[in-house]
């Protein structure tokens, strides 16, 4: 090359600590793959093998530069001229990501192939000498048993296909059991919202039983759908954790979308705090006719929410009956009431409803007379840890 022509050879870059990091490798011995008798051994084992031998040339780099008078070296010869490696059972645990007992496995897989011999010192770690295989085959066959697998495989999964056709082609010929059974390709996702467990109760009037088993399929899907998207929507978590089975089973009789609670639970937001508002919800839920304006209704509720914590930030609520509990309580709940007349005894006594309302009541920071509070903790309604 001529001399004025090496101006012109760009410079190198730098080799930095990451880059060289980098490039760092193990080398991984094919006889543990191919080889008949080696490629038995665990992946642990293999692993294992490959990581101890490629620390060989660092003690013998040790084990030199001590011999030369270095300091700070070691040498990890033995009294044959054997180099010999240290690893204790901590260091493989790290490597392998396993516990102690699959470490110990591994070692020993390796010393039954004749890979590894471990030689006890008292007191400290075991020596480690790493061995070359002692008989690898003279000409591998992997690439031909490869091909042999495959076609296997292969066949395996035309015969899977097989089975798969016939039967479908067997269920498409079977007569419809009901006439009932057509109707069910009729229900779409949105028809679904319209069930709700309650419901499945009134399908027994359907003959076919493939029919009922198919159409529950459909409304316990529906409610898993609802699960995910509450999970995956903005909500909080207080108000995910308050929305059970039931009150999801309520959502899809009111044709009420995770998006619509979202919206309105925004919308509100600043004026109740969560527990508020799933008492505002609960109202809701409980109406016995469909909601045409859900928007309308937990407006209200929402308001009477407000009104009642209002009206307890002057003093404790006195509700040692059923007449002294807020007028917006006793109005929501009979609204959500069944057509089934109360009995003398429950216009007497709370039930557990009113129960569990004023639980959550004092939940929120409300205060509660000390005589229902001592009663709301014996009826379970609250905890010790509680108060």
């Amino acid at each position: 090359m001529a001399k004025q022509n090496l101006k012109n050879i760009p410079q190198g870059n730098k080799i930095s600590e990451q880059e060289t990091n980098a490039t760092k490798y193990i080398k991984f011995y094919e006889f543990l793959l191919f080889d008949p008798t080696y490629r038995e051994l665990s992946e642990k084992a293999k692993l294992l093998y490959s990581y101890l031998r490629s620390k060989i040339p660092y003690f013998e780099f040790q084990t030199k530069a001590n011999e030369q008078g270095i300091e700070g070296t070691k040498s990890y010869r033995d009294e044959e001229g054997f180099i010999y490696c240290i690893a204790d059972n901590a260091e493989l645990e790290y490597l392998l990501k396993a516990s102690e007992p699959t470490v110990i496995r591994a070692k020993k897989d390796l010393e039954a192939f004749g890979l590894l011999l471990q030689d006890p010192v008292k007191n400290k770690t075991n020596r480690l000498y790493v061995l070359q295989p002692a008989e690898v085959a003279n000409a591998w066959t992997h690439i031909d048993e490869i091909k042999k697998y495959r076609a296997e495989k292969e066949k395996a999964n035309l015969e899977k296909r097989k089975q798969q056709k016939e039967k479908q082609h067997k269920a498409a010929e079977q007569p419809a059991s009901s006439s009932n059974t057509g109707d069910l390709k009729n229900f779409s996702h949105g028809d679904l919202k319209n069930f709700s467990h309650g419901d499945l109760k009134n399908l027994s009037k359907i003959q076919s039983k493939h029919l009922k088993s198919n159409l529950s399929s459909k409304i316990q899907l529906n409610l898993s759908i609802y699960k995910e998207e509450i999970h995956n929507s903005k909500l909080p978590d207080s108000i995910k954790l308050a929305l059970n089975d039931k009150k999801i089973d309520r959502l899809i009789y009111h044709n009420i979308s995770v998006s619509d609670l979202f919206t309105n639970y925004e919308l509100h937001k600043n004026s109740v705090n969560p527990g508020q508002y799933i008492s505002a919800l609960d109202f809701a839920l409980a109406i016995k006719d469909k909601i045409k304006d859900f928007a309308k209704v937990m407006n209200q509720n929402i308001n009477n929410q407000i009104k009642f914590a209002n009206s307890t930030q002057n003093g404790a609520v006195n509700t040692g009956r059923k007449e002294m509990l807020p007028d917006f309580y006793l109005a929501q709940k009979e609204a959500a009431a069944s057509e089934e007349e109360p009995t003398k005894a429950d216009q007497q006594e709370l039930s557990a409803d009113d129960l569990t309302f004023l639980a959550d009541l004092y939940k929120e920071g409300n205060p509660i007379e000390p005589g229902l509070l001592e009663q709301l903790v014996k009826s379970g309604y609250l905890k010790e840890s509680d108060l």
